[in-house]
Protein backbone atom coordinates (compact mmCIF):
# COMPACT_ATOMS: atom_id res chain seq x y z
CA UNK A 1 0.00 0.00 0.00
CA UNK A 2 1.51 3.47 -0.99
CA UNK A 3 2.16 5.76 1.98
CA UNK A 4 -0.04 9.27 1.25
CA UNK A 5 1.90 12.34 0.60
CA UNK A 6 1.44 15.54 3.05
CA UNK A 7 1.95 17.37 6.61
CA UNK A 8 1.04 16.27 9.79
CA UNK A 9 -0.70 18.69 11.93
CA UNK A 10 2.37 19.24 13.82
CA UNK A 11 4.46 19.44 10.96
CA UNK A 12 2.57 21.87 9.45
CA UNK A 13 2.01 23.93 12.94
CA UNK A 14 5.92 24.14 13.45
CA UNK A 15 5.93 25.78 9.67
CA UNK A 16 3.57 28.70 10.93
CA UNK A 17 5.28 29.22 13.68
CA UNK A 18 8.98 29.85 12.15
CA UNK A 19 7.49 31.86 9.40
CA UNK A 20 5.78 33.76 12.32
CA UNK A 21 9.09 34.23 14.04
CA UNK A 22 10.40 35.38 10.58
CA UNK A 23 8.23 38.13 10.31
CA UNK A 24 9.13 39.27 13.80
CA UNK A 25 12.87 39.32 12.99
CA UNK A 26 11.74 41.06 9.27
CA UNK A 27 9.21 43.47 10.69
CA UNK A 28 12.05 45.43 12.62
CA UNK A 29 14.36 45.64 9.83
CA UNK A 30 11.51 46.93 7.41
CA UNK A 31 10.97 49.76 9.96
CA UNK A 32 14.41 50.88 10.30
CA UNK A 33 15.17 50.86 6.52
CA UNK A 34 12.08 52.95 6.11
CA UNK A 35 13.37 55.35 8.64
CA UNK A 36 16.34 55.48 7.38
CA UNK A 37 14.78 56.61 4.35
CA UNK A 38 12.83 59.26 5.66
CA UNK A 39 15.89 60.58 7.56
CA UNK A 40 17.57 60.90 3.94
CA UNK A 41 14.72 62.69 2.51
CA UNK A 42 14.67 65.12 5.95
CA UNK A 43 18.38 66.07 5.64
CA UNK A 44 17.95 66.95 1.83
CA UNK A 45 14.78 69.30 2.85
CA UNK A 46 17.36 70.70 5.18
CA UNK A 47 20.08 70.69 2.73
CA UNK A 48 17.64 72.85 0.39
CA UNK A 49 16.35 75.00 2.90
CA UNK A 50 19.62 76.18 3.80
CA UNK A 51 20.97 76.29 0.32
CA UNK A 52 17.88 79.06 -0.59
CA UNK A 53 19.23 81.06 2.76
CA UNK A 54 22.39 80.84 0.90
CA UNK A 55 20.89 82.22 -2.06
CA UNK A 56 18.71 84.90 -0.03
CA UNK A 57 22.02 85.86 1.19
CA UNK A 58 23.63 85.93 -2.06
CA UNK A 59 21.12 88.64 -3.69
CA UNK A 60 20.27 90.48 -0.56
CA UNK A 61 23.36 90.27 1.18
CA UNK A 62 21.85 88.98 4.40
CA UNK A 63 19.83 86.17 5.43
CA UNK A 64 16.06 87.10 5.97
CA UNK A 65 15.22 87.76 9.71
CA UNK A 66 13.77 84.59 11.57
CA UNK A 67 10.48 86.53 12.24
CA UNK A 68 9.63 90.14 10.97
CA UNK A 69 9.39 92.29 14.08
CA UNK A 70 6.24 93.94 14.68
CA UNK A 71 6.02 96.50 16.57
CA UNK A 72 2.43 97.34 16.85
CA UNK A 73 1.07 94.33 19.07
CA UNK A 74 -1.15 91.55 18.23
CA UNK A 75 -0.15 90.91 14.38
CA UNK A 76 0.79 88.49 11.98
CA UNK A 77 4.48 88.22 10.23
CA UNK A 78 6.33 86.84 7.80
CA UNK A 79 8.66 84.27 8.87
CA UNK A 80 12.19 83.23 7.00
CA UNK A 81 10.20 80.53 5.23
CA UNK A 82 8.04 82.66 3.57
CA UNK A 83 11.00 85.36 2.33
CA UNK A 84 13.02 82.17 0.94
CA UNK A 85 10.01 81.32 -1.35
CA UNK A 86 11.55 82.36 -4.79
CA UNK A 87 14.54 80.49 -3.80
CA UNK A 88 12.97 76.89 -2.84
CA UNK A 89 11.22 76.74 -6.89
CA UNK A 90 7.93 78.72 -5.04
CA UNK A 91 8.24 82.06 -6.82
CA UNK A 92 4.49 82.11 -7.82
CA UNK A 93 3.19 81.18 -4.42
CA UNK A 94 5.60 83.67 -2.99
CA UNK A 95 4.02 86.70 -5.57
CA UNK A 96 0.46 85.27 -4.76
CA UNK A 97 0.55 85.63 -0.99
CA UNK A 98 2.40 89.56 -1.47
CA UNK A 99 5.51 88.83 0.86
CA UNK A 100 7.04 91.79 -0.46
CA UNK A 101 4.13 94.44 -0.33
CA UNK A 102 2.29 93.70 2.93
CA UNK A 103 2.33 92.05 6.72
CA UNK A 104 1.21 88.58 7.18
CA UNK A 105 -2.02 89.86 8.58
CA UNK A 106 -2.81 91.81 5.54
CA UNK A 107 -2.83 88.76 3.49
CA UNK A 108 -4.68 86.43 6.29
CA UNK A 109 -7.07 89.11 6.58
CA UNK A 110 -8.16 88.63 2.22
CA UNK A 111 -10.26 85.81 2.04
CA UNK A 112 -9.13 85.31 -1.35
CA UNK A 113 -5.67 84.93 -0.44
CA UNK A 114 -5.90 83.40 3.00
CA UNK A 115 -5.98 79.59 1.78
CA UNK A 116 -2.88 80.24 0.03
CA UNK A 117 -1.26 79.87 3.35
CA UNK A 118 -2.38 76.37 3.65
CA UNK A 119 -0.32 75.24 1.09
CA UNK A 120 1.43 72.19 1.62
CA UNK A 121 4.94 72.53 0.67
CA UNK A 122 7.09 69.12 0.83
CA UNK A 123 10.43 70.52 1.33
CA UNK A 124 9.15 71.99 4.84
CA UNK A 125 8.06 68.84 5.67
CA UNK A 126 10.38 65.78 7.41
CA UNK A 127 8.07 62.58 6.30
CA UNK A 128 9.07 61.10 9.84
CA UNK A 129 6.60 63.65 11.60
CA UNK A 130 3.07 62.21 11.79
CA UNK A 131 -0.05 64.12 11.40
CA UNK A 132 -1.32 66.00 8.09
CA UNK A 133 0.19 68.91 6.68
CA UNK A 134 -1.32 71.71 8.64
CA UNK A 135 0.42 72.81 12.16
CA UNK A 136 -0.60 71.50 15.27
CA UNK A 137 -0.37 72.40 18.61
CA UNK A 138 1.00 69.04 19.89
CA UNK A 139 0.92 66.27 22.69
CA UNK A 140 3.57 68.53 24.96
CA UNK A 141 1.53 71.73 24.35
CA UNK A 142 -2.20 70.54 25.35
CA UNK A 143 -3.08 70.28 21.73
CA UNK A 144 -3.69 73.72 22.35
CA UNK A 145 -2.53 77.15 20.95
CA UNK A 146 -0.76 77.14 17.29
CA UNK A 147 -4.13 79.52 16.11
CA UNK A 148 -3.90 82.33 13.51
CA UNK A 149 -6.18 84.67 13.48
CA UNK A 150 -4.93 87.39 15.60
CA UNK A 151 -6.74 90.61 15.53
CA UNK A 152 -8.34 89.34 12.65
CA UNK A 153 -12.20 88.04 12.29
CA UNK A 154 -11.86 84.74 10.91
CA UNK A 155 -11.93 81.48 12.99
CA UNK A 156 -9.87 80.90 16.03
CA UNK A 157 -9.91 77.52 14.72
CA UNK A 158 -7.83 78.82 11.49
CA UNK A 159 -4.32 76.51 10.92
CA UNK A 160 -2.16 77.40 8.35
CA UNK A 161 1.02 74.84 6.93
CA UNK A 162 3.47 73.16 8.91
CA UNK A 163 7.33 73.01 8.92
CA UNK A 164 9.14 70.95 10.66
CA UNK A 165 12.10 73.13 10.51
CA UNK A 166 12.61 76.12 12.70
CA UNK A 167 15.53 78.43 12.05
CA UNK A 168 17.86 78.54 15.21
CA UNK A 169 17.64 82.36 17.24
CA UNK A 170 20.40 81.63 19.72
CA UNK A 171 20.43 81.42 23.35
CA UNK A 172 17.91 84.29 24.36
CA UNK A 173 14.12 84.15 24.29
CA UNK A 174 12.77 83.54 20.96
CA UNK A 175 11.31 86.96 21.09
CA UNK A 176 14.49 88.63 21.84
CA UNK A 177 15.28 91.05 19.27
CA UNK A 178 19.15 91.07 20.29
CA UNK A 179 20.03 87.46 19.96
CA UNK A 180 22.84 85.81 19.38
CA UNK A 181 22.15 83.17 16.01
CA UNK A 182 21.83 83.17 13.14
CA UNK A 183 17.92 83.58 12.30
CA UNK A 184 15.88 85.76 14.80
CA UNK A 185 13.80 88.32 15.50
CA UNK A 186 14.43 91.61 13.08
CA UNK A 187 17.81 89.89 12.33
CA UNK A 188 19.82 90.62 9.04
CA UNK A 189 22.51 88.53 9.44
CA UNK A 190 25.55 88.19 6.79
CA UNK A 191 27.93 85.75 6.92
CA UNK A 192 30.54 88.01 7.99
CA UNK A 193 28.71 88.66 11.22
CA UNK A 194 29.12 84.47 11.93
CA UNK A 195 32.08 85.32 13.91
CA UNK A 196 32.13 81.23 14.90
CA UNK A 197 32.76 80.09 11.54
CA UNK A 198 29.80 79.12 9.31
CA UNK A 199 30.65 75.78 9.85
CA UNK A 200 30.60 75.86 13.69
CA UNK A 201 26.77 77.74 13.70
CA UNK A 202 23.43 76.24 13.51
CA UNK A 203 20.65 77.80 10.92
CA UNK A 204 17.97 75.22 10.79
CA UNK A 205 16.42 72.62 13.50
CA UNK A 206 13.58 70.34 13.40
CA UNK A 207 10.48 69.82 15.61
CA UNK A 208 8.19 67.59 15.30
CA UNK A 209 4.24 66.94 16.43
CA UNK A 210 5.01 66.64 19.91
CA UNK A 211 6.67 69.72 20.46
CA UNK A 212 4.15 71.68 18.12
CA UNK A 213 5.26 72.13 15.07
CA UNK A 214 6.16 75.27 13.11
CA UNK A 215 4.89 77.36 10.29
CA UNK A 216 6.81 78.50 7.13
CA UNK A 217 4.51 81.39 6.53
CA UNK A 218 5.32 83.54 9.72
CA UNK A 219 4.50 84.01 13.38
CA UNK A 220 1.02 85.08 15.37
CA UNK A 221 1.84 88.01 17.64
CA UNK A 222 5.62 87.59 17.16
CA UNK A 223 5.84 88.92 21.15
CA UNK A 224 2.93 87.02 22.81
CA UNK A 225 3.07 84.05 25.45
CA UNK A 226 0.86 81.08 25.49
CA UNK A 227 -0.44 79.29 22.26
CA UNK A 228 0.68 82.63 19.87
CA UNK A 229 4.58 83.78 19.68
CA UNK A 230 8.31 84.21 17.85
CA UNK A 231 7.96 80.36 18.38
CA UNK A 232 6.33 79.31 15.27
CA UNK A 233 9.52 80.11 13.31
CA UNK A 234 11.78 80.47 15.79
CA UNK A 235 13.78 77.92 18.70
CA UNK A 236 16.51 78.15 21.13
CA UNK A 237 19.01 76.37 22.17
CA UNK A 238 18.68 76.95 25.89
CA UNK A 239 16.00 74.00 25.89
CA UNK A 240 17.09 70.59 25.42
CA UNK A 241 17.08 68.39 22.20
CA UNK A 242 13.74 66.25 22.31
CA UNK A 243 12.95 67.22 25.79
CA UNK A 244 10.19 64.91 27.22
CA UNK A 245 8.21 67.73 29.13
CA UNK A 246 6.80 71.45 28.02
CA UNK A 247 7.29 72.99 31.49
CA UNK A 248 8.28 76.75 30.82
CA UNK A 249 8.21 75.96 27.03
CA UNK A 250 10.91 73.42 27.48
CA UNK A 251 9.71 71.59 24.05
CA UNK A 252 7.78 73.86 22.34
CA UNK A 253 10.93 76.95 22.48
CA UNK A 254 13.19 74.07 21.31
CA UNK A 255 13.98 71.37 18.46
CA UNK A 256 12.52 68.36 18.34
CA UNK A 257 12.35 64.94 15.94
CA UNK A 258 10.97 61.60 15.46
CA UNK A 259 14.18 60.55 14.30
CA UNK A 260 15.51 58.14 17.66
CA UNK A 261 17.95 59.21 19.04
CA UNK A 262 18.82 62.81 18.28
CA UNK A 263 17.61 65.61 15.88
CA UNK A 264 18.77 66.68 12.68
CA UNK A 265 20.27 70.26 12.42
CA UNK A 266 21.41 72.13 9.28
CA UNK A 267 24.14 74.53 10.05
CA UNK A 268 25.01 78.09 7.70
CA UNK A 269 27.45 76.55 5.66
CA UNK A 270 24.78 74.43 4.26
CA UNK A 271 25.66 71.22 5.84
CA UNK A 272 23.34 68.99 7.64
CA UNK A 273 24.54 66.99 11.12
CA UNK A 274 22.60 64.77 13.35
CA UNK A 275 22.49 66.15 16.76
CA UNK A 276 22.27 63.48 19.44
CA UNK A 277 19.67 63.80 22.94
CA UNK A 278 23.15 63.78 24.82
CA UNK A 279 25.51 65.82 23.49
CA UNK A 280 27.48 68.26 26.10
CA UNK A 281 24.51 71.02 27.21
CA UNK A 282 24.78 73.47 29.83
CA UNK A 283 23.21 76.84 29.98
CA UNK A 284 25.04 78.26 33.73
CA UNK A 285 26.67 80.64 31.45
CA UNK A 286 23.29 82.65 30.38
CA UNK A 287 22.13 85.74 31.78
CA UNK A 288 18.84 84.19 33.17
CA UNK A 289 16.69 87.74 32.52
CA UNK A 290 17.72 88.07 28.16
CA UNK A 291 17.29 84.19 28.50
CA UNK A 292 13.37 84.39 29.49
CA UNK A 293 12.77 87.88 27.84
CA UNK A 294 13.96 90.69 29.04
CA UNK A 295 15.24 92.36 25.53
CA UNK A 296 18.70 93.53 27.39
CA UNK A 297 21.68 93.32 25.70
CA UNK A 298 22.56 89.17 25.69
CA UNK A 299 25.44 88.40 28.27
CA UNK A 300 26.70 85.24 28.65
CA UNK A 301 29.95 83.21 29.73
CA UNK A 302 31.05 81.04 27.12
CA UNK A 303 33.45 79.22 29.18
CA UNK A 304 30.35 77.79 30.22
CA UNK A 305 28.64 77.00 27.77
CA UNK A 306 28.02 73.37 26.38
CA UNK A 307 28.48 72.44 23.01
CA UNK A 308 25.16 72.35 22.22
CA UNK A 309 24.93 76.33 23.61
CA UNK A 310 27.65 76.68 21.31
CA UNK A 311 26.78 75.86 18.32
CA UNK A 312 23.54 77.73 18.63
CA UNK A 313 25.60 80.86 19.58
CA UNK A 314 27.20 82.87 16.14
CA UNK A 315 29.96 84.92 18.29
CA UNK A 316 30.41 83.33 21.66
CA UNK A 317 34.55 82.61 20.55
CA UNK A 318 34.58 79.42 22.11
CA UNK A 319 35.80 76.81 20.50
CA UNK A 320 33.97 73.46 19.51
CA UNK A 321 34.67 70.37 20.39
CA UNK A 322 33.36 67.19 18.74
CA UNK A 323 29.56 66.81 18.04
Amino acid sequence: MRAKNGFTLVELLVVIAIIGVLIALLLPAVQQAREAARRMSCNNNLKNLALGLHNHHDVFGELPAGGDHSGTGDRQMWGWGAHILPFVEQTSLYDQLRVSQQDLKVTLDNTTLRPLTQTKLDIFICPSDPGGHLMDGGKMNGGKGRRFNGQSSFSANFRVAKSNYIGVCGMFDVDHRRNNGALFRGSEMRFADITDGTSNTFLLGERNLRCAQGAWVGNRNVTGGGDQGADYTMGRVTKPVNHTNNSAHQCTEGFASQHPGGSLFAFVDGSVHFIADTIDYNNAGVDGNAQNGNDAPPSFNSNNLGTYQRLGARDDGAPVSDF
